[in-house]
């Protein structure tokens, strides 16, 4: 149902009982009225002399009904201060009895064929006619009561019901307007806003729909950006994942040519095809935690877990390929536990970028230690080693996104720049600090800190 119908059908709804009510009032008023004036008439009647001939004769002065010329009513009978009948007459009824019993002036039984109206009326005075019972005719108006109450409840709605047809119509038109404004906007991406006329509910209802919209149009941009991200991302990531599979694949072309001719295996070839796995490996979690970092606050998994196991498992990680490079590579961890409430994923992959870059790009013969403090309420995590380091203008941008320094370029020229960059992300995303230094030794110090 249209609004207009709803609104216009709550208003006669409302107002048919109203009317109803108010006529009903009226229609008694217009009754209690009559027998008002019946029985003022009366006793102006009476106290005209009237008196004196019902007490002389009360059965005669009912019986014949004196007055009826100058009254519009029928005499019936009298009845004395106890309501018995004085001249004879037929007993009062009970209804009227009760009615009068209780100290009303008059009581009225009305009876319907013909019209008329039946009233016991007490007279200011005691004696043989202190009551007198009397019919007269029903006024033509209250014959015609209960039909002037419905033809008034039918005027009176169907008046209200134009009205309100009538009143609704504008507002109607302006929330018609506001739902094409409101398509239209969706069917253009929620660009623009929607027009706001005056200072009304409506109003509010187009502000409400514009404040959406910019929230909407917010997430689209932000999605949209998201989308575009993505797509460059992985159009970018397609080939550097390749390169690494590819020379990975040409490592065991080549060793299992080796094996079937029956010649010896290289040890450069083994130690360069664990390499490339270890990188590969190692890009490839680099991007689960980038897609995990891009999404936000809801992809972080936060938990307690003991730091120190972290430390154990990343140095086990990297070991084989430190090794394999002529790296020495150790740890240092507190004896008692060191527990975050963290995404222990993140924080691991992480620090394992950390300890990876130690490892590549050192010099055979070099040194990576990752040591573990905690003091009071914080923790330190250090990750040293003394490879090549970093120049000046290169340390305050290593952690950028894509930026990569020329040692990095020059060893793998294929690679991404995401590795640091992760690692500010992670720091941020958990409020720990990161800072990059070099040694008075050489090499570079990278330190990781945040509250237990």
């Amino acid at each position: 149902m249209k609004l207009r119908a709803r609104l216009t059908l709550s208003v006669i709804a409302l107002a048919v009982p109203i009317v109803v009510g108010v006529s009903g009032f009226g229609y008694a008023q217009m009754r209690r009225s009559l027998l008002e004036a019946t029985h003022e008439a009366m006793v102006e009647r009476m106290s005209a002399g009237a008196l004196e001939r019902c007490e002389a004769n009360p059965t005669r002065f009912g019986r014949r009904g004196r007055g009826r010329r100058r009254l519009p009513m029928r005499l019936i009978a009298v009845y004395d201060d106890g309501l018995a009948p004085s001249g004879g007459g037929p007993p009062l009824d009970a209804e009227l009895r009760r009615e009068l019993a209780d100290g009303e002036s008059y009581a009225a039984v009305w009876l319907a064929d013909p019209p008329r109206v039946r009233v016991a009326m007490r007279m200011p005075w005691d004696g043989p006619c202190a009551v007198i019972l009397a019919e007269r005719p029903a006024d033509p108006a209250a014959r015609l009561g209960f039909f002037r109450i419905l033809l008034a409840a039918a005027a009176v709605a169907l008046l209200t019901a134009l009205a309100a047809f009538a009143a609704i119509g504008p507002i109607v038109r302006r929330i018609r307007r506001l739902e094409g404004a409101v398509r239209a906007q969706a069917s253009g991406g929620y660009e623009g806003a929607v027009e706001i006329q005056g200072a009304d509910e409506v109003a509010d209802l187009a502000r409400a729909f514009n404040d959406a919209g910019a929230a909407i149009r917010g997430q689209l941009d932000e999605l949209s950006a998201r989308d575009r991200a993505l797509t460059h991302y992985l159009q970018s990531t397609t080939h550097d994942v390749m390169v690494p599979l590819t020379v990975l694949q040409g490592h065991l072309s080549e060793l299992r040519r080796a094996v079937r001719a029956g010649e010896p295996v290289e040890p450069s070839r083994v130690r360069s095809a664990l390499e490339e796995s270890h990188y590969l490996a190692s890009l490839i979690r680099n991007l689960g935690a980038a897609a995990r970092l891009e999404a936000g606050e809801p992809m972080l998994t936060r938990h307690a877990f003991d730091l120190r196991e972290v430390v154990e498992r990343v140095i086990s990680r990297h070991r084989p390929v430190a090794d394999e490079r002529d790296v020495a590579i150790d740890f240092a961890v507190p004896e008692h536990a060191v527990e975050l409430v963290a995404d222990s994923t993140l924080v691991e992959q992480a620090l394992s970028n950390l300890v990876h870059n130690a490892v590549v790009y050192n010099d055979a013969g070099g040194h990576v230690a990752v040591i573990l403090e905690r003091a009071d309420d914080r923790f330190t995590l250090r990750v040293l080693d003394d490879g090549p380091g970093l120049p000046d203008e290169e340390l305050s941008r290593v952690h950028e996104r894509q930026f990569r320094g020329g040692e990095a370029r020059s060893r793998r020229p294929t690679g991404l720049g995401l590795g640091l960059h992760i690692v500010r992300d992670v720091a941020d995303k958990h409020g720990f600090t990161l800072a990059f230094s070099r040694p008075d030794e050489g090499g570079l110090e990278v330190e990781l800190a945040g509250p237990v």
